[in-house]
């Protein structure tokens, strides 16, 4: 009560004026367990300033939103660490790109003359290479790694282009290799990494790229396992000599044999105690908990102290029944840093398993020149981070493609499958989009970047994963509660196995009270150190983190992870109709000219629709550009429209510049027209006030759908349609699906769309069910629809690289709007990846119950053996105190395989013959079809003969 008061002083200070809240994204380092999470919790929710926080114990990452105007990141970051004990590191989005280099004096670059292009240079922390900075590892500005240059001592470089890590170091005496880190921060829309590293390596000619540095979670990850080996290393190498003298058969020199064994378990004990002590002191005091580090130092402090007592007593010539004792405290010490070990390599595998950032290759072939030459066409090999906008690289056979682009030349077969999922290779000619991190096939291509390496879709994708909302499902909230409680309940229930045990030994064993007492302190210790929180605390977030990373790899991003618990009880699925269950490209079939000029009505549209992505509007410019393109003698000249405003569910209004005149496009119902074409989508022009043009278009279905909407409906999933079209088109639809037209709805704006999906949730669904409601859409008219789903999934409507602009160096298509508002976003065009997302939740769900079902079997029969119930038994099973430490490892282990196994089930085998359709539909296309637009002309031009599809038959995605 004292604390909830402090904390509405605090922020009834008026004085500090309005909050600035900040989303803070902090790394934790030296996070030890699975079972630390509650411990930050508390501390955290006891910082009044900071709200909303969630905290992920296998990618040892927090994230919180700050009141910056009340506690500055970096307070906020000394007191997390005072009061936890864990270091804290800020994670930054960098913004724009970034050109790491090593110098001789950074100095220097960051004073000079800088070019049009670059917006700064940083010196981060002024930290120098060295020899001994190398060694030491405390160099922590950049990665722990020499520059590939020490190496060079001859010398040589490669030639002109070589300007990447290879330039010379003659001498490398130690002045000389004594280099600074600089960061050179640059808009590579006006000036390329090439570029500037030429510019700065005329000042300073020693200049050479930083080595590539891991991403910093897995830097983390893997730093924290090598800790956990390193304590555990020489803890084991103390423990072998003393169970060694403690089960050897010697009958001589047992007492000297006793000093050594004093000697080397005090030292064992004391490594115990400066990895543990402080933090079960600090959690006491602090969070107000006992935590598993404070059962370790409670048992094997009592451990070590019982074996010093049972050593006084040989030393007067009263050996105890267990003997000297050392072997079980200097065990249970090295077992318990080898389960550290393992949950410590477990987390950072996982957590490696799901990065996407190890498909970025470092090297690229640069085309030089004339690349019409195909593969004589003169090439080097660069570091791909000098890599510019407008560059020609070729693509080996049998190679990782280095970043996103379009095929000028060549032929292939590509598996896109670490992107996709889908093992059959995708065939690439001409005009095909490629992108960063597939796998090419046997053929050789010539390629136009699109994209730079810290924009393509490796990248992308991997920020989407990596900057998922840390929502917690709500079964985790249950494993919490039981973890908060499960130290103190093990503490009482260890406390009334050494009462019990000295009442049975005492009593029914009829032991004196000095062996009974022993008895009971080995029962209490085996008691305490073989339970384990660890598996509890590691059930939901490590099967949750790998299956994000497996759903990823079939361009499933889930934006929020919660919802990978809620899929599988999806009952119904509303879908929008266009562009996501059809092709998303409407195709004009008739068109009407109200008594206005022809030439006239088409020149303000061409102005009017040229910067509109709503595929009616794209489908009409599409139709009036091929028109002017075909018909030049017409001399049609697009007129320039201002005011242009898109008004989402109705249509897109304007004015234009010589006349004042208001022109309006889109809806019949939004103009007051009468619409008698019932099986098409209308699109009507008014000029003036005065209905102008009329045009008729008709967007067919995707050819996935079907079998996707039937395969949905076989589960027991009703499948909704809705539509902004006229009810006619959406009939002729929703009859080409089988999609009941009870189950449509048309004309709905995107208040409509919102209206219907909570009509839906609102009303029981079959037997009394709450309804769970998905809804599927691509563009900003979804965006609220998006919102109000139970699960709302943003299918991306193109693939294709687009060409960088001045203004942005990336271009889509997708809504970013909608996007936002969606708790799942599907990378791939694929609407078969809807039944591979339900799959993944319905399996993690399973792993999930079964992580729990191990950790309570696992709990429940080890305190069992530990506190001696089976002992009266014929076979008296237990679990002795020098073995109890193995706790972690068993516990552990089977969490973490059954979170692996998730990604060893084949998804996308059973919808094989989807795949193929849809291949076969995206060959068909050649940019004009549906699905297959993201690889417009695949097969066409400069005479490539492309491979045949190959069907490989059972399997499925990686």
């Amino acid at each position: 009560m004292i604390r909830e008061q402090t904390r509405e002083s605090e922020d009834s200070d008026l004085e500090r004026g309005p909050p600035n809240f900040e989303r803070i994204v902090l790394r934790i380092v030296g996070l030890k367990c699975g079972c630390c999470e509650g411990g930050i919790s508390r501390v955290i929710r006891r910082i009044a300033a900071i709200k909303n926080h969630q905290v992920n114990i296998v990618l040892a990452r927090v994230e919180f939103d700050l009141d910056t105007s009340r506690l500055s990141v970096a307070d906020a970051i000394q007191r997390l660490s005072v009061k936890t004990g864990y270091t804290y590191e800020e994670q930054v989005q960098s913004v724009g790109q970034i050109l790491e280099v090593i110098t001789a004096d950074a100095t220097q670059l960051k004073e000079a003359k800088q070019p049009d292009g670059v917006v700064r240079i940083d010196i981060p922390k002024s930290e120098t290479w060295g020899p001994l900075k190398l060694l030491s590892g405390r160099n922590s500005a950049v990665p722990m790694e020499a520059p590939a240059s020490y190496n060079n001592v001859d010398g040589a470089q490669a030639g002109p282009l070589a300007l990447d890590t290879n330039s010379d170091t003659a001498g490398c005496v130690m002045p000389q290799i004594c280099q600074q880190p600089a960061q050179i921060y640059y808009d590579p829309t006006k000036l390329g990494a090439r570029d500037i590293f030429e510019y700065y390596k005329k000042l300073d000619p020693k200049l050479r790229l930083a080595p590539p540095a891991a991403h910093p979670s897995l830097v983390v990850g893997a730093n924290q396992t090598k800790r956990a080996l390193y304590l555990f290393l020489p803890t084991l190498a103390l423990t072998i000599p003393v169970a060694v003298l403690a089960w050897a058969p010697i009958d001589h020199g047992r007492l000297e044999y006793a000093h050594v064994s004093l000697v080397l378990a005090t030292v064992v004990q004391i490594i115990a105690l400066t990895e543990f002590l402080p933090n079960a002191i600090r959690s006491l005091y602090h969070s107000r908990v006992f935590e598993m580090d404070f059962l370790i130092v409670f048992s094997t402090t009592t451990a070590y102290i019982f074996s010093v007592v049972s050593y006084g007593f040989q030393i007067k010539g009263e050996p105890l029944e267990t003997g000297s004792f050392f072997e079980a405290s200097t065990l249970l010490v090295s077992l318990i840093l080898l389960g550290r070990v393992i949950n410590e390599f477990a987390r950072f595998r996982a957590a490696k398993s799901v990065s996407f950032r190890s498909l970025q290759i470092d090297k690229a072939e640069l085309v030089l020149h004339s690349w019409q030459t195909g593969t004589t066409a003169k090439r080097i090999e660069i570091d791909a981070r000098l890599l510019q906008y407008n560059d020609v690289f070729m693509i080996l056979p049998h190679t990782r493609v280095v970043t996103d682009g379009i095929v000028l030349y060549g032929g292939s077969e590509i598996d896109e499958s670490m992107i996709t999922g889908e093992s059959v290779p995708v065939a690439k000619g001409v005009h095909s989009a490629v992108f960063a991190g597939t796998n090419n096939g046997s053929g050789v291509l010539i390629v136009r970047l699109t994209a730079l390496p810290h924009e393509n879709s490796v990248h992308r994708i991997a920020d989407m994963v990596e900057n998922a909302e840390l929502t917690k499902p709500k079964i985790q909230a249950l494993a919490d509660q039981i973890a908060g409680w499960f130290v103190p309940v093990i503490a009482t229930i260890g406390l009334l196995v050494f009462l019990a045990w000295i009442f049975v030994d005492r009593y029914h064993y009829k032991h004196s009270l000095r062996n009974s007492v022993v008895t009971a302190i080995t029962y209490a210790i085996a008691t305490l150190i073989v339970s384990c929180p660890c598996a509890i605390g590691l059930a939901v977030p490590m099967v949750i983190l790998i299956a994000s990373g497996v759903a990823a790899r079939f361009g499933i991003i889930f934006r929020d992870p919660q919802k990978l618990e809620i899929a599988r009880n999806v009952t119904d699925v509303v879908f929008d109709k266009t562009g996501t269950l059809t092709c998303g490209i409407p195709t004009v079939v008739h068109e009407d000219y109200h008594g206005t000029d022809e030439r006239r009505a088409k020149e303000i549209l061409l102005g009017l629709l040229k910067d509109i992505k709503h595929p009616v509007s794209a489908g009409v410019l599409r139709h009036l550009e091929r028109d002017m393109q075909m018909n030049p003698e017409k001399n049609i000249i697009p007129r320039y429209i201002t005011d242009i405003r898109s008004i989402p569910g109705e249509g897109v209004m304007g004015t234009e510049a010589i006349t004042s005149h208001q022109v309006l496009a889109g809806s019949p119902d939004w103009l007051h027209v009468r619409d008698e074409h019932v099986a098409s989508t209308t699109f009507c022009v008014k000029i003036n006030g005065i209905l102008s043009a009329t045009y008729h278009l008709l967007d067919r279905p995707r050819q996935t759908a079907e079998l996707v909407v039937s395969k949905l409906q076989a589960r027991g999933i009703t499948v909704h349609m809705i539509s902004g079209d006229a009810q006619g088109a959406v009939d002729e639809t929703a009859h080409s699906l089988n999609i009941p037209k009870r189950n449509t709805k048309a004309r709905c704006k995107p208040e409509g769309k919102c209206t219907y999906i909570k009509d839906l949730q609102d009303h029981e669904g079959h037997a009394g069910r709450k309804r769970i409601v998905m809804f599927v859409g691509d563009g900003t008219n979804d965006a609220v629809a998006l919102k109000q789903a139970d699960v709302g999934v943003h299918l991306t409507t193109t693939t294709t690289p687009q060409q960088p602009s001045s203004s942005s160096p990336i271009t889509s298509t997708s809504s970013d709007v909608a996007k936002s508002a969606a708790d799942i976003i599907l990378t791939t065009t694929r609407l078969h990846s809807l039944l591979i997302l339900l799959d993944i939740s319905r399996s993690t769900y399973r792993r999930i119950l079964l992580n729990f079902a191990w950790s309570a079997a696992y709990n429940v029969l080890a305190v069992l053996l530990a506190a001696g119930a089976f002992v009266p038994l014929r076979a008296q099973l237990r679990i002795q105190p020098q073995w109890a430490g193995l706790g972690e490892l068993v516990s552990v282990l089977p969490v973490v395989a059954v979170a692996f196994s998730i990604g060893a089930r084949k998804y996308a085998g059973a919808y094989r013959e989807i795949e193929y359709d849809y291949l076969r539909c995206e060959r068909e296309a050649k940019g004009e079809g549906c699905e297959g637009v993201g690889n417009k002309g695949a097969g066409a031009g400069a005479g490539v003969e492309l491979p045949e599809l190959r069907k490989t038959g059972g399997g499925g995605g990686r």
